[in-house]
C-alpha cells in the first residue's frame, strides 16, 4: 500500500499546526480520471500541492497512485465514514454549496473568537454546559465544550497574527501613512484613560482607502505634551513608522500643539513639517457652533426649549404616559429627546429637529402642563417656534459638514475647503436676512477666522488634488471664503494663496525629485459654464468655471505634468450635483501613467483625515466593550478586543458602520412600545378634546448614529491637556 502524507488543511484554524496558505488553484492537464477529485493548488512557499475536494488534505503531486488509491481504498477518513456508516460519519455533512463539509474545532473556536470579538460578547459567552449539549445533541456531537480562557487565547492569537501582518504590511507598503489619535477617559467610575491611535493609508494597487486601529493604550500619566509625544514615539517604533507619517490629525488641545512640536524637531518631517499636524475640522465646527449658540437671544431661546422637553419627558411618570397617550390618539408618532450637550456634535440641531418633528403635539401637551400648573411650568413662548425654524436651516449647514468631513472609505481632507465655502455662503445670507438671529453670525465668523487664519496647508493642497477644483479652484475658494469672513486685513486673501502656491508647488519639486522623470504631452482644455444660482453649490461651481476661464487665458502653452494638470478642466460639463460624489481616488487611478508625479502625491496626501472621527468611534465601541458588566477587562484585553475587531470589521469593509456602534436608545423603544399597546394613563375629558383639535402628520425620523467630542479649544486648554466626556447620540455620516 502506498504510503500517504497529509500536509495540513485548505484553511489554517487556531492551534493548527500548518502556516501554509493556498496561493492559488490553478488547472492541470494531467490524468482527468484521478485529478477530478483534487484541486492544483499553489502554496504560499511557492510548491504544489494536490488537495482532496472531499477531506481537504494535500499530497505531493508526483504520484497519481497515491491519489488513486487515496480515493478507490478509500483512505479519505470523509468517504470512508460515509461508505461504513460508522459513528465518525456525524463529522461530515453536504455544504450549501453541494460540497462535503469536515467539521475542523480549530476553525469552528476561531469563528467563536472572531463572534465574540465583532460583536463585542463576553468571552464566557459559550462557556456553558446547556450550550454545550445543544451543539452537541443538534449540530455536531464531536463538539467540545469552550471555555472562557479558550476563548479569550484564542482571541489574543487572532490578534498578535493580525498585528504582525499589519505591521508586515506598513513595512512592505510604498506610500506614506497618516495618523489620527485621541484620548478617552474610562466610564463607569474607573479610573485611567486610554489613547487611541489609528491609520489611514490608500492602498497603491486598488487605490482603495484603508484604515486600521493600531494601539489601544492605557495612558496613565498626566496628558503632558511630553507624555504625548513618547506614547505616540512608542507606536511609531512598534510599527516601523518613524519614516511613513505624513500628517497626523488631532483635536484642538494645547498639549497636542506641544507633542505635535516635539515629534516635528526629532523626526524633521518634509518642508520643516508644514504638513505634521492637522486640526480636527469636527472640533473646529463644534467650537464654532458654540459661539453661536452662547448669543444670549439664541442661548435664552434654547434653554427654554431644553426646559420644555424636561417638563414633558422628565416631570414624572405620569405626564410622561399621558403625552404617549395624545401622540397615539391624534396617530402622531413618539419621538424621544435628542438632548443638547455642549462636547456633543450637532446635538443641538438633533434636538431642535426632533422638536419640529412634533411640534403640535409637543406644544400642545406643555400648555395643558402650564394650565394646570403655572407655578411649576413656564409657558414656551410662540414666537420660539418661528425662530427655531429660522436655526435649523443653518445648524443643518455644519451638521452636514461634519457628516461628510467624517467618513472611512473616501477623502475627506479634500472636501474642508468645500464646506467652509458653504458655510460663509450660509453665514452671508443670514445676515443679509437680518432678524433676531442675525446676532449669531458675528461670533461664528469671529470664531472660523481664527482657524481659517491657520488652517493648515494640507488642506489646500489636498483641495487642489481634486480636480473638481485644482489649483485655480482652491484659489477662488481662497478668495471668497475670506470676503464673506470680512478679514479686516484686505492682503490676507492674496498672501493665503501665495502660501498655497509655495506649499503645494514645493510638494511637487519634493516628489519630482524622488519619482518624476517623464514629460507629459501638452493638451488643450476649455471651460465651461453654469447658470448661476441662489444654491451655495452652484454657486461655487459657477464661480470655479468662470475662474478657470479666465486663468486659462492668460496661460502659456504646458510642457511640464504639473502645468499640464493645473491648466486642464477634468470635469467640463460636469454637474453641480455631481461634484460632491465625485470619486477623486478614481480619477487618480485612471491618470497614473498621465501624472506619475502628481499621482504619487495623490496616493500620499489624499488619506489625510480631516477630522479624528475614527479615533472618536472606537471610543464611541469601546464605551460598550467596557460595559458595567466587563469592568474587569485588563488594558491588553481591551486593546486586544478595540484593534482585533477594526481589523476583522476591515475585512468587510464595514468599520464606517457595524451592529456594535448602532444607537441603544431603550427610552424610545418603551415609547414605541406603549403606543402600540395603547398603556398610557387615561386622560381627562376637556385633554382629549383639546388633543381631538390638533391636526398635522409625520415622518419617522432616521435612527441615526453621531459620535460626540470633547470639543476644547487652546485657550481654555492647559498644558497638561485633559479629557472630556464622550456622549452617545443619533447620527450616521458615512
Amino acid at each position: 500500500m502506498a504510503s500517504e502524507s497529509a500536509s495540513g488543511s485548505a484553511t489554517t484554524g487556531v492551534g493548527s499546526s500548518s502556516a501554509l496558505q493556498i496561493r492559488e488553484i490553478v488547472q492541470t492537464s494531467r490524468n482527468q480520471e484521478v485529478w477530478k477529485d483534487y484541486n492544483m493548488c499553489i502554496m504560499t512557499d511557492g510548491h504544489k500541492k494536490a488537495q482532496c475536494k472531499f477531506c481537504f488534505y494535500f499530497f505531493a503531486v508526483g504520484s497519481n497512485t497515491t491519489l488513486k488509491n487515496h480515493i478507490s481504498h478509500p483512505h479519505c477518513e470523509v468517504l470512508k465514514a460515509q461508505q461504513n456508516q460508522t459513528p465518525e460519519a456525524g463529522q461530515t455533512t453536504m455544504g450549501r454549496d453541494g460540497q462535503v463539509f469536515m467539521y475542523n474545532p480549530d476553525y469552528l473556536r476561531e469563528q467563536f473568537a472572531g463572534l465574540v470579538i465583532q460583536r463585542g460578547l463576553p468571552f464566557n459567552h459559550f462557556d456553558n454546559e446547556q450550550t454545550t449539549r445543544v451543539f452537541q445533541n443538534t449540530m455536531q456531537p464531536r463538539y467540545t465544550h469552550v471555555s472562557r480562557s479558550t476563548l479569550k487565547r484564542d482571541a489574543m492569537k487572532l490578534w498578535v497574527a493580525a498585528k504582525q501582518a499589519t505591521i508586515d504590511g506598513f513595512a512592505n507598503l510604498n506610500t506614506m501613512v497618516n495618523l489620527t489619535t485621541d484620548i478617552w477617559s474610562a466610564p463607569h467610575n474607573l479610573p485611567g484613560s486610554y489613547m487611541c491611535v489609528t491609520a489611514h493609508w490608500i492602498e497603491p494597487s486598488s487605490w482603495q482607502m484603508m484604515k486600521r486601529v493600531i494601539s489601544f493604550e492605557e495612558f496613565s500619566s498626566e496628558h503632558t505634551g511630553k507624555n504625548l509625544k513618547y506614547m505616540l514615539e512608542k507606536v511609531f517604533v512598534v510599527y516601523g513608522l518613524k519614516d511613513k507619517i505624513l500628517s497626523i490629525t488631532l483635536d484642538n488641545a494645547s498639549n497636542n500643539t506641544s507633542a505635535m512640536n516635539k515629534l516635528r524637531l526629532k523626526y524633521n518631517p518634509p518642508m520643516g513639517g508644514r504638513f505634521y499636524h492637522s486640526r480636527c475640522v469636527a472640533h473646529i465646527i463644534n467650537l464654532v457652533v458654540q459661539a453661536g449658540l452662547k448669543v444670549p437671544i439664541v442661548n435664552q431661546m434654547k434653554e427654554a426649549f431644553k426646559q420644555m422637553l424636561k417638563d414633558v419627558f422628565k416631570s414624572g411618570e405620569k405626564n410622561r404616559r399621558r403625552y404617549i397617550k395624545i401622540c397615539h390618539d391624534a396617530e402622531k408618532p413618539c419621538y424621544s429627546p435628542n438632548w443638547d450637550i455642549e462636547t456633543r456634535w450637532n446635538s443641538t440641531f438633533e434636538m431642535f429637529e426632533s422638536g419640529l418633528k412634533q411640534q403640535i403635539t409637543l406644544s400642545h401637551f406643555h400648555d395643558i402642563l402650564v394650565s394646570k400648573n403655572g407655578r411649576r411650568f413656564k409657558k414656551f413662548p410662540d414666537e420660539y417656534w418661528g425662530r427655531i425654524e429660522m436655526l435649523n436651516p443653518l445648524l443643518a449647514v455644519f451638521q452636514n459638514a461634519t457628516v461628510v468631513l467624517s467618513g472611512v472609505y473616501y477623502p475627506t481632507s479634500p472636501l474642508v475647503l468645500q464646506q467652509i465655502f458653504f458655510i460663509s455662503c450660509k453665514l452671508s445670507d443670514l445676515e443679509l436676512e437680518g432678524g433676531v438671529l442675525s446676532s449669531m453670525v458675528k461670533p461664528i465668523k469671529r470664531k472660523l477666522r481664527k482657524y481659517f487664519e491657520n488652517m493648515p496647508p494640507i488642506i489646500t493642497c489636498a483641495a487642489a488634488l481634486n480636480p473638481c477644483f485644482n489649483v485655480s479652484g482652491v484659489d477662488y475658494l481662497i478668495e471668497n471664503i475670506s470676503r464673506d469672513l470680512e478679514f479686516a486685513d484686505d492682503g490676507f486673501a492674496t498672501r493665503s494663496v501665495d502660501y498655497f502656491h509655495e506649499s503645494f508647488q514645493g510638494l511637487y519639486n519634493m516628489y519630482y525629485t524622488k519619482y518624476g522623470s517623464h514629460q507629459t504631452q501638452s493638451t488643450t482644455a476649455e471651460g465651461s459654464s453654469s447658470q448661476k444660482s441662489r444654491d451655495p453649490l452652484s454657486r461655487m461651481v459657477h464661480g470655479l468655471t468662470q475662474h478657470k476661464q479666465k486663468k486659462a487665458r492668460g496661460d502659456p502653452i504646458m510642457s511640464s505634468e504639473y502645468e499640464q494638470y493645473i491648466k486642464t478642466d477634468f470635469v467640463r460639463g460636469l454637474q453641480p450635483k455631481d461634484y460632491e460624489s465625485y470619486d477623486v481616488l478614481g480619477f487618480w487611478k485612471t491618470k497614473e501613467n498621465q501624472f506619475p508625479v502628481l499621482s504619487r502625491m495623490a496616493l500620499d496626501i489624499l488619506s489625510v483625515q480631516a477630522s479624528s472621527v475614527a479615533s472618536e468611534s472606537a471610543f464611541s465601541t469601546s464605551g460598550r466593550i467596557l460595559s458595567i458588566r466587563r469592568t474587569r477587562l485588563t488594558a491588553e484585553s481591551l486593546e486586544m478586543c478595540m484593534c482585533l475587531k477594526d481589523h476583522l470589521d476591515a475585512h468587510e469593509r464595514r468599520q464606517h458602520t457595524t451592529p456594535l456602534e448602532l444607537p441603544l436608545d431603550v427610552e424610545e423603544g418603551v415609547f414605541n412600545d406603549e403606543v402600540q399597546m395603547n398603556e398610557a394613563t387615561q386622560l381627562t375629558d376637556q385633554e382629549i378634546a383639546l388633543d381631538a383639535s390638533s391636526d398635522g402628520s409625520f415622518e419617522e425620523p432616521p435612527r441615526d448614529y453621531m459620535l460626540s467630542s470633547g470639543a476644547e479649544d487652546d485657550e481654555t486648554q492647559d498644558g497638561a491637556g485633559g479629557s472630556m466626556s464622550h456622549g452617545h447620540g443619533q447620527y450616521t455620516y458615512y
